[in-house]
Formats: C-alpha cells, sequence, structure tokens
C-alpha cells in the first residue's frame, strides 16, 4: 500500500515524526518540493537519501528543486530562487545569499545536490494511482506527453477540471491546501483528486496518506516560514 507525502520545504524535525508514524514496509512517494523556506532543507535531502537505502522510496521532484538547479546552473536564475525561499537552502548548507551568488558558476554547486537532482521523477505511476507534484493536464490523457512545466506549476487549471479526468487517482502537492479554502490539516479531495500539501512550511502540518485505505498520517509543523519573514 503505498504512502505519498506532501511537501516538505526543509521542515526535517516534522519529517523524522512522520515517518516514525509509517509502516516501516510500506513503499513511500515523495511528492517533491523537500527544500526552500524552511530551515533545514540540506538535512532534509540528506535524511531522505539515508531514508532511501533503508525502505522502498520513489522521489519525485517538486518546481523548488526546478529553481534550485536553475539558480546553481544559471546566475541570471538565482533571484527568481531567493525570493521563493532559496535564502533559507543556502544557509542550511552553510552559505551567505548575498555572497554565494557572485561565486563563479563552478563554485556554486552545493553538496550532494546535484546527485540527488538527477535522482528525481516527474511523475510516478503504479497499479492504481498517478503521483505528481503540482498536477496534469487533464486534456492529455498520457502521461508521457505531459508538459514538465505543468507538472511542476500547475495550480487551478488543474484541480478545478477534477471532474474532466478519467484516469487513475492522482494524488499531488503543491499547493497548500489552506489557499484552497479547507481548515488546517485539511486535505483537497474530489473526483479521484488528491490533494495534501497542507502547508507545513506555514506552521500547518505535514501529511501522508496511504494510497489504498486514505488513512491520514499528520505531524504539526514546528515551524512557520511567514512569522521568520516579518
Amino acid at each position: 500500500m503505498p504512502i505519498a507525502i506532501g511537501d516538505i520545504h526543509g521542515c526535517l524535525n516534522p519529517l523524522r515524526e512522520l515517518i516514525a508514524l509509517l509502516p516501516p514496509d510500506e513503499e513511500l512517494v515523495f511528492l517533491g518540493d523537500y527544500v526552500d523556506r524552511g530551515p533545514q532543507s540540506a538535512q532534509v535531502i540528506a535524511y531522505v537519501e539515508t531514508l532511501r537505502d533503508e525502505r522502498p522510496c520513489r522521489l519525485l521532484m517538486g518546481n523548488h528543486e526546478a529553481l534550485m538547479a536553475a539558480a546553481i546552473k544559471l546566475r541570471e536564475e538565482v533571484p527568481i530562487w531567493l525570493y521563493n525561499g532559496g535564502d533559507t537552502t543556502l544557509a542550511s548548507y552553510g552559505q551567505e545569499a548575498r555572497q554565494w551568488p557572485r561565486l563563479p558558476e563552478g563554485e556554486r554547486e552545493l553538496p550532494g545536490f546535484a546527485e540527488f537532482f538527477s535522482s528525481l521523477a516527474l511523475y510516478h505511476e503504479d497499479d492504481t494511482a498517478i503521483y505528481v507534484h503540482a498536477g496534469l493536464d487533464v486534456a492529455v490523457p498520457r502521461l508521457e506527453d505531459q508538459d514538465p512545466n505543468v507538472l511542476l506549476w500547475v495550480r487551478d487549471r488543474f484541480f478545478r477540471n477534477a471532474g474532466r479526468w478519467q484516469g487513475k487517482p492522482i494524488y499531488f502537492g503543491h499547493t497548500p491546501t489552506l489557499t484552497m479554502g479547507l481548515p488546517p490539516g485539511g486535505i483537497f479531495q474530489h473526483e479521484r483528486l488528491y490533494g495534501i500539501d497542507t502547508g507545513c512550511v506555514y506552521g500547518g502540518v505535514l501529511t501522508a496518506i496511504d494510497t489504498v485505505t486514505h488513512r491520514l498520517y499528520q505531524v504539526p509543523s514546528d515551524y512557520n516560514h511567514l512569522a521568520h519573514r516579518r
């Protein structure tokens, strides 16, 4: 019974607590956004890498990993990454957000990230479900024909058209459910769509869901990014 895990965003302690609640032999599918905004992005990546050595795991790419990879490669991509919380990620690697962008291109690599990023998939499909970071173009039935930018970034155009999707159930993160008008800890569920980004980095909860029984596992956050931005 695969278990999907929502957006972590550098919140290591809730992730550790959540993993401790989960059945030890079930496959875990991480829906992406391991980094940015929260205080321990580098440590989250290291922990997930260790976890992958201990039990079955599928690691998907989030838009924040894509932003980070682009910023490392191209200086002109740095401002948008920093705007989206990359400064806290740099701090977790012991780097200063004002100085790091000035480093020569070859010196902006962050330990272990390139290998981690290269191992991430844009989506995963098993016998019963589809897993993706942001969502799909519901008018495109074949996963291999989906636009990667849609998989990483789509919001309303996806979940507001839930009734048009006739395929397998889809588990996704990316859009905090509080912004959908749901109560704290509430997941988005409509038709065959399940949104489980319950805003851990904004003081919400970190959520996992058993994709067969739909049992929820949740741990409260110990960090609020918005409070630290004031």
